[in-house]
């Protein structure tokens, strides 16, 4: 047993490093209690390397030391930039009752899938711009759960390596989301 986590592998075979990106996406309901929903979120984005935007704000940051410092539990997430980030499904939960997330950019993130774009109706009443790309794990059933997305205004998708057929998923998704403006790169 040593030996395998020595060599980064688990007795299932997974890389070390699966796991401890598993720990770094868990929800804890008892953070959630203590600081609310928009802190708590904002702390395990800024974990995983990913950058939020306040209500009222025009820049994002990504300084984590500065926010678990000075918690003010009146902040309110609006965007969430998890370029390169190593945020995944896991922690998606985290957006539950975040209420005033409009943008949000998911840019080279190798642990967001179909599971990850299920998780997004949890922001079906605030999110009006989407960005998805070089997710190589998103497919054409994840596309498929954006379109409870009724709110969205811009949905940018490009670099999606695992879509089979893209213009049909954009056919499906403007059906779905007509007043949504749907960019292909």
């Amino acid at each position: 047993m040593f030996e395998l986590l020595r060599q980064g592998l688990s007795t299932s075979r997974r890389p070390l490093f699966y796991w401890l990106t598993a720990v770094f996406n868990s929800v804890s309901k008892k953070r959630i209690k203590e600081v609310g929903p928009d802190i708590a979120c904002a702390e395990w984005l800024l974990r995983n390397g990913a950058s939020v935007k306040w209500k009222n704000s025009t820049n994002y940051s990504n300084d984590y030391n500065s926010l678990v410092a000075n918690v003010d539990m009146t902040k309110k997430i609006q965007g969430v930039d998890a370029t390169d980030s190593g945020i995944s499904h896991d922690g998606f939960p985290h957006f539950e009752n975040c209420k005033f997330i409009e943008d949000m950019k998911l840019v080279n993130c190798v642990y967001i899938g179909d599971n990850a774009l299920d998780h997004l109706d949890l922001l079906e009443s605030s999110l009006k711009n989407l960005e998805i790309s070089n997710c190589g794990n998103v497919t054409d059933k994840g596309l498929g759960s954006l379109k409870k997305l009724s709110n969205l205004k811009i949905l940018k998708l490009s670099k999606l390596q695992a879509i089979q057929d893209l213009k049909m998923a954009q056919n499906n998704l403007t059906k779905s989301l007509p007043n949504c403006q749907i960019i292909i790169e």
